[in-house]
């Protein structure tokens, strides 16, 4: 079977064949999974966003412009959704700016070096769950799905710069955070 592009199925489903949408659906269900499992930590309320996601982009595909590429314009809707759903069930905490600010670049050391990968791995684990899903989300889609920062910006709506000080700033607060446990 030829593996058509989106396009090809979004004008299908444009014109009345409903069951293309399904190709749509198995293209990028594993990636909406996982962007939303970054921002919400629960399995089975992750499991209903993407769900709630799929039937707003069915439902919006008139929208759908070609302005962007498709995957972004979808990726856009998955992360709003996701934040909106977050938003409702707690306070969203930022990193903030004063904390991060009086952590001068000096004074993160280069200890990460000294350790194995495992234990990089492990204690990078740890942090991203210390960070606001926001953040982890920022910085899972730009060093672990390699999305450009104008994509980044583009799904997040953020500026460029927005998005350049917030990754700058992340990396500063995670690199902070990982020297404290490896000198514990």
């Amino acid at each position: 079977m030829t593996d058509f592009d989106d396009i090809h199925y979004i004008n299908c489903i444009r014109n009345g064949e409903v069951n293309a949408f399904v190709h749509i659906v198995r293209r990028y269900q594993r990636m909406i999974y996982t962007i939303v499992s970054k921002i919400v930590n629960n399995n089975t309320d992750a499991e209903d966003i993407v769900q709630e996601i799929f039937i707003k982009v069915y439902q919006s595909l008139d929208k759908f412009r070609g302005d962007a590429g498709f995957s972004t314009w979808l990726y856009r809707i998955a992360y709003n959704t996701a934040i909106t759903e977050i938003r409702k069930s707690q306070k969203v905490i930022a990193v903030e700016d004063s904390y991060l600010s009086a952590v001068s670049d000096m004074e993160i050391s280069d200890s990460i070096d000294d350790i194995s990968s495992e234990e990089r791995l492990q204690y990078l684990d740890q942090v991203l769950k210390m960070l606001p899903a926001e953040e982890a989300l920022l910085i899972t889609m730009f060093y672990l799905n390699d999305h450009s920062i104008q994509e980044i910006g583009t799904i997040t709506g953020l500026t460029l710069s927005n998005v350049k000080v917030k990754l700058h700033r992340i990396r500063k607060f995670m690199n902070f955070e990982i020297n404290k446990l490896i000198s514990q």
